[in-house]
């Protein structure tokens, strides 16, 4: 019996849609590497599943005064939720994407907010975060 590659979730949030344009080529790119993945704005998904997938990448762009995106509000209030524990996402494995503007001095704000949050709910780093600037 063949083993199926375990599903990538990609994830992303964009005012202006430049983390959008980096999702979709990270998607190709698993599709080349033959990876079951699936691209979603972070208001598409219902972030209390999160749990129960293996890979999660995330791509954000940072927004106005190192913002998050509109798209990541809700799914944002979700994962600072209290009674999630520090086991929440045990057994998840991520990566986080940032797109910002190295001139402001929150650079990456958003990504590096996430990144720290989903540490600290248990789910482990594939690699390191990543901080693009413009």
């Amino acid at each position: 019996m063949e083993d199926n590659p375990p599903r990538l979730v990609i994830l992303y949030a964009s005012q202006t849609g430049n983390a959008l344009d980096v999702t979709e080529h990270v998607g190709r790119e698993a599709e080349c590497m033959c990876s079951t993945g699936v691209v979603l704005s972070m208001d598409e998904i219902d972030a209390a599943c999160l749990q129960y997938e293996n890979i999660l990448v995330f791509v954000i762009s940072t927004t106005g005064q190192s913002d998050i995106p509109d798209s990541m509000k809700v799914f944002w209030r979700f994962l600072l939720q209290r009674n999630l524990g520090q086991s929440w996402l045990e057994g998840v494995n991520y990566t986080v994407f940032g797109l910002g503007d190295s001139g402001y001095q929150k650079y990456n704000f958003a990504a590096k907010r996430l990144d720290k949050r989903l540490s600290d709910l248990g789910a482990k780093p594939i690699i390191g975060r990543g901080l693009g600037g413009d």
